[in-house]
């Protein structure tokens, strides 16, 4: 058992908001409290660049009672501009909590259904705020992500993060697991690891993650917290395009295109084309969002994020869905070529026999 000297649980929400948010005109009207998601100046930072840096907005901080304790909590609200807003709870961890009080912590936490209440109540006043930014803004309490990270700032000891794991697991803490679990599970649960310098220790788990930062850096919870929310878009657009394939399905299905019904079918292709044009502008903006341009410390970290929180198989999903929307499209056109085709013939015929018609007609005079 170790004592943490300072710490925090760090609570997230996440929740798609909108199709688009404008952060140049919200940062303009909170020029004071609102800033910029920057990384700190160290060297392994330039593997990554954020094309429009999130807007990080201090919120009004609460006590929270966890366990008949309270606890002094800050929250700070997060804006992407690709419609997500982030709701984080700082707990503020006292001094002398042990590695067994926070294990406790983070089960009552998990069980905890008041945050999402509370992000939902926070996200509405961002909104009625800051209407103007908001394209299309609708909370879509279906869209959302929650993830936890156990934010340990120091000991009450110096340790490196070998002598760390050597004398305490994370496996139990970050599974929110009441009992002892078995080394083969410890070991699978804490895999994902990496550490920079030799005090330092970042664990990634599938929903949480444990982190020893003696600077206090935020910087690896920022990169996280941006991770989960490019894949709550991946997620959402992924049902989106389930729905408008199965609507495509639908009015493709059992039917015929007649030379009389070309026009719907013209309006199903419209439609088609018009979709795999909004999804794929939407999901390269997402994806371009943060770019990774060198193999190093945060660049693996994010990439490890990423496989963990199935970000991959999400795209590869996203990419197989808009091929079938090309295919559609492919199918739905061809058939309308072909009528169109058989309606050239049929006025070219409906004209021969025309023509014989007025040609015996006159002709017999």
């Amino acid at each position: 058992m170790l004592t943490i000297e300072e710490g925090r649980i760090i609570v997230y929400r996440l929740y798609d908001v909108a199709l688009e948010i404008d952060l140049a005109l919200i940062e303009e009207r909170l020029k004071k409290v609102a800033r910029r998601l920057r990384l700190s100046r160290l060297p392994y930072t330039r593997a990554l660049e954020f094309k429009n840096p999130p807007l990080s907005i201090g919120l009004a901080g609460m006590e929270k009672e966890i366990k008949g304790e309270r606890f002094h909590t800050d929250v700070v609200g997060k804006v992407y501009d690709f419609g997500v807003i982030s709701i984080a709870y700082h707990i503020v961890l006292k001094k002398g909590t042990t590695t067994e009080d926070l294990e406790r912590l983070a089960i009552a936490v998990d069980n905890d259904p008041s945050f999402d209440a509370l992000a939902i109540d926070y996200i509405r006043g961002l909104i009625e705020n800051f209407s103007q930014a908001f394209m299309e803004p609708e909370i879509k309490e279906d869209f959302y992500k929650d993830y936890t990270i156990f934010f340990i700032k120091g000991f009450d000891r110096r340790l490196t993060a070998r002598e760390l794991l050597e004398r305490y697991s994370p496996a139990r803490l970050l599974l929110c697991e009441d009992r002892e679990v078995s080394p083969e599970t410890k070991e699978e649960t804490i895999k994902t690891r990496f550490s920079y310098y030799p005090e330092d220790l970042v664990i990634l788990h599938l929903d949480n993650a444990f982190i020893v930062e003696p600077s206090g850096s935020m910087d690896i919870p920022d990169l996280l917290e941006f991770a989960n929310a490019q894949l709550l878009e991946l997620y959402y657009y992924d049902t989106l395009l389930d729905t408008e394939l199965d609507r495509i399905y639908t009015e493709m299905a059992g039917r015929r295109v007649s030379i009389f019904g070309l026009r719907r079918y013209e309006r199903l292709a419209r439609r088609i084309t018009e979709t795999f044009t909004e999804l794929t502008e939407f999901t390269e903006r997402i994806n371009n969002a943060l770019k990774v341009t060198e193999d190093v410390y945060y660049a693996r970290i994010y990439h490890a994020a990423m496989r963990l929180l199935r970000g991959q198989e999400w795209e590869n999903s996203i990419r197989e869905k808009l091929q079938i929307l090309t295919d559609s499209y492919r199918i739905v056109y061809e058939e309308i070529s072909t009528k169109r085709g058989h309606l050239l013939e049929l006025g070219i015929f409906l004209l021969i026999v025309l023509e014989i018609f007025l040609a015996f007609l006159f002709g017999g005079y």
